[in-house]
């Protein structure tokens, strides 16, 4: 009998389990086909299946395999030992030692043999003929493990045609279970843009996934922050281990198909027609069968792997020869270079390798493409070709944005050094310009360094038309207002909203080129979301991203400035499962950008949970944020990150960690890099036990009034709020006219709260906490039962005091309904069986083990054992920590 070695608990395949191991258990119903692409789990599937069953089969386990499908019975050799040698080709004789090696006489009757075949695609006809006939007959419950390419035997489908089989097809895993085995591999979850990208790469394939986590995680790209694993840079598929797993992968291909597939890893996206040029038709055909390739539907019908993860390894192990002579081929097939954005970087960079002359003018575009779609190892790698002296600089700033995303300081600063100074290209002046900008706000220099930044680029524009090379009046005008755009977005950095709105609607509405528009309106739209119109800010926006969507390659580069102020248009209007939901597609389309400004849309969704008051989710999301924004922060926005963290962890009572925060936050400023004036309001907030309540008080209302100085509503309303939330009344009347005239959800609620205070209206703040709870405002509910309780206690309004109290206390119970990264939370389920699972389920609606044991059949001993072993397994000690989740966590770090 073969020995079944333990698994862990299989993610993502507990529905089909339970289908298998029912099949197994019943003595009359068919045996099973199993079909999935290697990597996906099928045999562990099945290992799985047989431990949980245990004592209930007999399990048997032969292979099959490619270099013995031309052998008679090879794959039955371990249950034929007992042949002699005339007798092994004879098929009656193999018949019937299999059926006595399966069901020796003493255990015919008793528990039913199940014999695994793994590798079934590659059994020869005789060995199918036997088991057939064991199927028929019931001899064994036969397991058929098979990849659907090559294609399996005809007689196992006929099988399955013919009802002897059930058959269950594998597929690789959704998002939510490549997160669970992540969780489960790591001992601790990925943040969700890491467990995108690595869903992407691995395409679902656990085995796929587990190697890249493994290797990942050795080079030192997948690193353990606050709980949770981050990504710190692109993923690459080069370990040994993974080189083996594709080899194996690809080892039944014949020399066409396998010529076909490297010319697609070394070329993709290649059109169709010159794939069939350059390789036999006949593979082709094949491999799209064999769903290794997949073909566009775009006109020119490109060619791709449908692995992305295969392609990246086969590109290191197709041999430098062969690969040249590939490449070189391709070259001469190409009418055009390539149209599509990965095409063109494919196409420069195997050019280069191959030899092939490739104008710097193309290296360069595609170096700059490769950074808007942030794949800085791609800039580093061909920047260095560039040979003309007029690109050099140009080519220099692409590296100085590479380093920028990796979080490389120093590096950027040395790499734009004295280019202001020396382009003559304007194309060149206005992205150093801009990375420049955007470095000084990283280093601390603030809004005047941006507004530096600008007056260079302008002071350079007139060098250059100055001099004998001159320049195009139409483009020294387009560098002018670029400068200028600069000059009032670093006006925007300081608060001068209002001054700046009139010029950029100006400019927005007089036209001009695609790019100047879209920047024109996007700062435009972010003075209106903070002056208080954040709906005609969506409007704005909504015609910027038409320009966005139609700008091609050079829009890229601004996607990010735009996802930004969009961002900050909806938490201003309070529209919040909007922007929930945006995040939410976002992520889901595991773009390169997450590895490097992926810190900023946590940031963003876990300022959503905090205002919604969902503080369990908040605060371990803004934590994720902190660790992602350290190493890589785009946009400034570590300061605001560490205060909202902060304010967070106050409000759940963790003093520890938000003294640490908001330690963190004034070493921020010290530094220069100061937070929004919300960020500064959170960080004063979340200092009230150290401070005390007046100075704290008295720090939040001269945040307001700047605030309203710079005619920044939206700001000043959040601030407010802050205010009314620590007790202090005097601002009633402030916010209730202030809100009154503005714009969105959020204004709405803090008039009606407003108004609601002013009149002392117990029973408008009761029925407010209920709208508010309803839209998932929980943190503003328990504010307005909150107030309200207060008004009936100074009333001496006994009778309604007592529902207030009530209304109250499941409000603050919601703040923290969802699981904090301290301890807290439900179990982890995914360590327990099938069957202890279902108990679990039980026992969380409140049956007693008695109730259990009946239910599912069980003695009330077995059901005590098992939870003895589930409390084991969970690392608690009684049946109420299983309904309530608690694990007795210390909640301080």
């Amino acid at each position: 009998m073969t020995e079944v070695l333990a698994s862990e608990t299989l993610v993502g395949r507990s529905g089909i389990l339970a289908a298998v191991a029912d099949c197994l258990l019943d003595r009359n119903g068919p045996g099973i086909l199993l079909l999935g692409d290697a990597g996906l789990g099928k045999t562990a599937l099945v290992n799985a299946v047989i431990q949980e069953l245990g004592q209930r089969v007999r399990p048997f386990r032969v292979f099959a395999g490619a270099t013995l499908a031309g052998v008679p019975f090879a794959a039955l050799a371990p249950l034929i030992t007992s042949l002699t040698p005339g007798q092994i080709n004879e098929p009656l004789s193999v018949m019937k030692a299999v059926t006595a090696a399966l069901n020796p006489a003493r255990e015919r009757e008793s528990v039913p043999a199940v014999l695994v075949v793994e590798d079934a695609q590659h059994l020869d006809e005789g060995s199918v003929a036997v088991l057939a006939q064991l199927t028929a007959a019931e001899v064994a419950k036969v397991i058929f493990i098979c990849r659907p390419h090559p294609a399996p035997p005809g007689e196992i489908f006929s099988m399955w045609s013919e009802g002897l089989l059930d058959r269950f097809d594998l597929q690789p895993l959704n998002g939510q279970d490549v997160d669970q085995l992540c969780a489960q591999v790591l001992g601790a979850p990925v943040v969700p843009s890491a467990g995108a990208v690595l869903r992407r790469a691995s395409g679902g394939n656990p085995m796929f996934l587990l190697e890249l986590i493994g290797n990942a995680r050795s080079a030192g790209q997948l690193v353990n922050r606050n709980g949770a694993w981050m990504l710190t840079s692109e993923l690459r598929g080069n370990s040994l281990r993974l080189l083996d797993l594709v080899r194996n992968q690809i080892v039944h291909l014949d020399h066409l198909q396998r010529e076909a597939l490297d010319t697609v890893a070394l070329a993709e996206p290649l059109p169709l027609d010159v794939l069939r040029q350059a390789s036999d038709h006949y593979a082709v055909d094949e491999l799209q069968e064999m769903r290794l390739i997949t073909i566009d539907s775009d006109a020119e019908q490109h060619v791709r792997l449908v692995q992305p993860l295969v392609g990246e390894v086969l590109r290191q192990i197709v041999p430098a020869a062969r690969s040249l002579r590939i490449r070189q081929r391709i070259l001469q097939l190409l009418e055009n270079r390539p149209q599509t954005m990965d095409g063109l970087l494919r196409y420069v960079s195997w050019g280069l390798e191959a030899g092939a002359r490739i104008p710097d003018t193309e290296i360069l575009e595609a170096a700059q493409l490769a950074n808007r779609l942030f794949i800085p190892s791609y800039v580093e790698r061909v920047a260095g070709a560039i040979k003309d002296p007029a690109l050099k600089l140009a080519a220099r700033v692409e590296v100085a944005r590479a380093k920028w995303y990796r979080g490389d300081i120093r590096g950027t600063a040395w790499e734009i050094s004295g280019i202001v100074e020396r382009t003559n290209h304007p194309a060149t002046l206005r992205q150093v310009s801009m990375l420049a900008a955007q470095l000084a706000r990283r280093q601390g220099a603030g809004p005047n360094a941006v507004k530096q930044a600008a007056y260079e680029w302008e002071a350079a524009l007139a060098r250059i038309a100055e001099s004998a090379r001159g320049i195009d009046a139409q483009e020294l005008e387009l560098g002018r207002l670029g400068s200028r755009l600069l000059v009032l977005e670093g006006m925007q950095a300081e608060g001068r909203h209002v001054e700046t709105e009139r010029e950029l609607r100006h400019i927005w509405q007089q036209g001009g080129d695609g790019e100047t528009r879209l920047l024109a309106g996007t700062l435009l739209a972010e003075s209106m979301a903070v002056t208080g119109k954040p709906l005609s800010a969506l409007q704005v926006l909504a015609d910027v991203k038409d320009i966005l969507d139609a700008a091609g390659y050079w829009g890229l580069q601004h996607t990010g400035f735009f996802m930004r102020r969009y961002i900050l248009a909806l938490l201003h209007a309070g529209e919040f499962a909007v922007l929930e939901e945006y995040l939410r597609n976002h992520v889901s389309q595991a773009p390169n950008s997450l590895i490097y400004d992926g810190g900023a849309l946590h940031f963003s969704a876990g300022s959503v949970d905090l205002r919604r008051g969902n503080l369990g989710a908040a605060l371990p999301c803004l934590r994720q944020a902190v660790s992602m924004l350290r190493v890589s922060d785009l946009q400034s926005d570590l300061p605001d990150a560490v205060a909202a963290a902060a304010y967070a962890a106050s409000l759940l009572k963790f003093r520890d960690v938000a003294s640490s925060y908001t330690l963190e936050h004034e070493s921020l400023a010290r530094d220069g890099m100061e937070s929004s004036l919300l960020g500064r309001a959170h960080a004063a907030m979340a200092k009230v036990q150290q401070v005390g309540l007046r100075p704290t008080l008295s720090r939040l209302m001269s945040l307001a009034d700047t605030a309203a100085a710079n005619g920044a509503v939206g700001p000043e309303i959040d601030i407010l709020v802050l205010v009314l939330r620590a007790g202090d009344l005097s601002v009633v009347r402030r916010l209730k006219s202030l809100a009154e005239t503005s714009e969105g959800r959020t204004a709405e609620f803090a008039f009606s709260y407003s108004q609601a205070l002013d009149a002392k209206d117990a029973a408008g703040l009761i029925a407010l906490s209920e709208a508010a709870a309803r839209e998932g405002l929980e943190l503003a509910a328990a504010d307005y039962a909150g107030h309200a309780l207060r008004i009936l206690e100074s009333r001496g309004d006994k009778s309604r005091q007592l529902e207030a109290q009530r209304l109250l206390k499941r409000r603050t119970a919601a703040l923290g309904k969802a699981p904090v990264a301290t301890g807290q939370g439900m179990p982890d389920l995914s360590k327990l069986t099938r069957r202890e699972q279902e108990i679990v389920a039980l026992v969380q609606t409140g049956s007693s083990n008695r109730d259990i044991a009946l239910s599912l059949g069980l003695s009330l001993r077995t059901v005590e054992g098992h939870l003895y072993r589930m409390f084991a397994k969970l690392g608690i000690s009684d049946r109420e920590k299983l309904i309530s989740g608690d694990h007795g966590g210390d909640h301080t770090a």
